[in-house]
């Protein structure tokens, strides 16, 4: 599993409605390697919504799109669908004791063959670079708003 971790000067609402509004404010999501999204089916709280991204690994563009398999109150599920990779990921959103929260990105494989893919040095410093910047630019976001 390939994880990205930051702690957010906000509260576990705040930033649970941060992911909520997606759908109003793509732009949030966008930064450096990362377009934002569009979502071309439901909503980000909805189960089996769909979102694209196009996202820039080793400099190329790629579009990606994602179905959301399961929303809890403090973590989202998403799977990769396109391209056709056995990969899937999470957002969590911890709550601290000081009342802030632990934002956290996990990504692996869905089966063994995803998760060797991930291992390859290549990728998975790809992955790790990418996640790092996503959940940075998130604290960032989520911190502004």
């Amino acid at each position: 599993m390939i994880t990205a971790e930051t702690p957010v000067r906000v509260a576990t609402g705040a930033a649970r409605q941060w992911f909520m509004e997606l759908e109003t404010h793509p732009e949030r999501y966008q930064f450096e390697t990362h377009a934002g999204f569009t979502f071309t089916q439901g909503n980000f709280g909805e189960v089996g919504a769909r979102f694209q991204t196009r996202e820039r690994f080793w400099g190329l563009p790629l579009t990606m799109s994602f179905r959301l398999t399961q929303v809890e109150a403090q973590r989202f599920h998403f799977r990769l669908i396109r391209p056709r990779l056995p990969v899937w990921g999470a957002f969590t959103i911890k709550e601290t004791s000081d009342g802030t929260t632990v934002l956290r990105l996990d990504v692996d494989g869905t089966t063994r063959v995803g998760a060797w893919m991930l291992r390859l040095p290549p990728v998975r410093g790809a992955v790790r670079r990418q996640i790092r910047g996503e959940v940075e630019h998130i604290k960032t976001s989520m911190e502004a708003s």
